[in-house]
């Protein structure tokens, strides 16, 4: 009896269950409720509508841009497809890191040149000697030499370098700067000084020494640029024909040190003149402070003259000059006067320099 009582429950709550949970208060709370939206929510809503509309026409435009629509050529402006090159923009760009500077061989021989360079390339490396390729340069020809790229600022400003010059490729393929003798090495100081500019190497001839090479540093294009001369003139009043050279102290443009130059001996008639020809020096500095000596020969002392130096010249045969600047526009005549028991000296007197015929100054 029992059992049949729970059945008829249990069947009685099968058919009302879903009637209750339709009628409940609870449900139909639920169901109003998630209809209903609060204000700040709706202004959220329409936000983020906007916010995707915006982002569907950007979308289209950006489709446009990437695909633009392609319009077909007329048929008298129709090009194959094979026939079309691509176009490449070619931009130049000058590479801060560059130290590569020019060399001219003004030696009249053929010479071979290595530029050994101080660097540290990175900063943590460390300082080393590097040597270049070996540059063969006939005479007057004119090369670039190429040195390390160098990216750091701080290390490329503090790169200094020495030229290496050889008669033949063998010398110059197993030199290494420990061992370079002066007589092959030429100082250039920092290497980054030298851009616009390139080295002119030459060969002088200083007394019994022999050749020496020297060089000097030029804007590239020099033709140019004009400095002031220092070249004046000498007359001979000795009644004497006499040989005449001048030592200039002077230091070279971008050279370390000052030191005593030769310039070329000139032959001197008794009442002729000629002029002594002095380096031509950019530096203004260097311009005032140049001074000289005279070296005075007898005709007959071409041998003596020829190798003489300025510091074993016999005081008999200098004759100071002061500085070179001083005798702009002016010449030197050089007299013979007698002191004594020391018997005839040579004395020179500066005067202003009139009408002078340089064809024969130079001859």
């Amino acid at each position: 009896m029992k059992m049949k009582i729970y059945m008829f429950i249990f069947i009685s709550l099968i058919f009302l269950f879903p009637s209750c949970v339709k009628k409940s208060s609870i449900s139909k709370y639920q169901k109003e409720q998630s209809f209903t939206l609060k204000p700040f929510e709706k202004t959220l809503l329409e936000k983020e509508k906007t916010l995707e509309e915006l982002d569907e026409q950007r979308e289209k435009i950006d489709e446009k841009i990437i695909q633009p629509e392609k319009k077909p050529l007329k048929p008298s402006t129709q090009i194959k497809e094979s026939t079309l090159e691509p176009k490449t923009k070619i931009t130049a760009k000058y590479n801060q890191g560059e130290l590569d500077f020019y060399v001219q061989n003004m030696t009249g021989k053929t010479i071979y040149v290595v530029c050994f360079s101080y660097i540290q390339k990175q900063h943590f490396n460390r300082w080393r000697w590097d040597k270049s390729k070996i540059y063969k340069l006939k005479n007057n020809q004119i090369k670039k030499i190429d040195v390390d790229y160098i990216k750091d600022e701080k290390y490329r400003k503090n790169v200094y370098g020495y030229l290496a010059i050889f008669d033949n490729e063998e010398e110059a393929s197993s030199a290494i700067y420990e061992l370079l003798k002066d007589k092959n090495k030429i100082p250039l100081d920092q290497l980054h000084k030298l851009k616009n500019q390139k080295v002119l190497i030459e060969i002088e001839k200083y007394g019994f020494k022999g050749e020496q090479l020297q060089h000097d540093i030029v804007p590239f294009n020099d033709s140019e640029i004009k400095f002031p001369e220092l070249d004046f003139v000498v007359e001979n009043q000795t009644g004497k024909t006499i040989l005449v050279t001048c030592f200039v102290y002077q230091r070279k443009d971008d050279a370390h040190i000052w030191r005593y130059d030769k310039t070329p001996i000139i032959k001197l008639h008794p009442n002729d003149y000629g002029l002594i020809d002095i380096d031509e020096i950019k530096e203004k500095y260097v311009r005032v402070y140049m001074q000289g000596f005279l070296a005075i020969f007898d005709e007959n002392e071409l041998e003596k003259a020829k190798n003489a130096t300025f510091e074993l010249l016999p005081a008999e045969n200098k004759v100071p000059i002061g500085r070179i600047v001083a005798l702009k526009n002016k010449k030197i005549v050089l007299e013979v006067e007698k002191y004594g028991i020391i018997g005839p000296q040579i004395d020179f007197t500066i005067k202003s320099l009139q009408r002078i015929d340089f064809k024969k100054a130079l001859n």
